[in-house]
Order: C-alpha cells, then structure tokens, then sequence
C-alpha cells in the first residue's frame, strides 16, 4: 500500500475528506508527501482558545500544529519550513487531545 493510500485508509477511518485537506493546507499550511512520508501541518498560537484544527494564517505563530502525519516522527518534523517553540498533534484514532512537546527535543530524537 503506497503513502496516499495509507492517508486515504486512515481519512476515511476519521470520516474526514483527504483531498480538501491537502487543497487547504497546500493554500493555507504546508504539505510534504514522499514514498514514505504524509504530512499535513500548519503554524498556530497553542495559547489561543481558539482549537489550533481552526486556526489558520497566525498572526505569531508558536507552535507547529500536524493535522496529518504518516511516517517517522523525526524524519516528519525535518519537513517543517522553520522553526518554532512548540510541535502538536493529536491521535484522532485514539481520540486524545492534542499533546505538545517541544520542538528541538523533537527535532534532535535519534
């Protein structure tokens, strides 16, 4: 089974529509697809009350918000463009909420 399909596996288990996240994260977030890696993921202020899921276009972002990652966590937080304080994602298959690390401790994991 290639990355997509894999996406695609784990977007239907969430009831959730794959193509309009990747159209809104390639407008809005950042987007890194690759034979072994999906990643959706998007800048947000982690202090706001407003859920980062609906926070887009951050004014002073803090914190990466992943929305969607398949692969490595370390490989997958290489991909993101800069960085920033914080690292966020929620397992929504497991529905937790969203945990928070920091982002070069993340960034340095072996």
């Amino acid at each position: 089974m290639n990355i997509l399909e894999q996406a695609k596996g784990l977007y239907d288990k969430c009831n959730n529509d794959m193509f309009q996240d990747i159209t809104r994260y390639m407008a809005y977030g950042h987007v890194f697809i690759s034979p072994n890696q999906f990643l959706l993921l998007k800048p947000v202020d982690r202090n706001l009350e407003t859920n980062p899921v609906n926070q887009w276009q951050v004014e002073n972002p803090n914190a990466w918000y992943v929305h969607m990652g398949i692969g490595k966590v370390k490989n997958l937080i290489r991909q993101a463009p800069y960085n920033l304080p914080y690292v966020g994602w929620m397992r929504a298959t497991k529905d937790q909420p969203i945990r928070w690390y920091d982002f070069n401790k993340i960034q340095r994991r072996k």
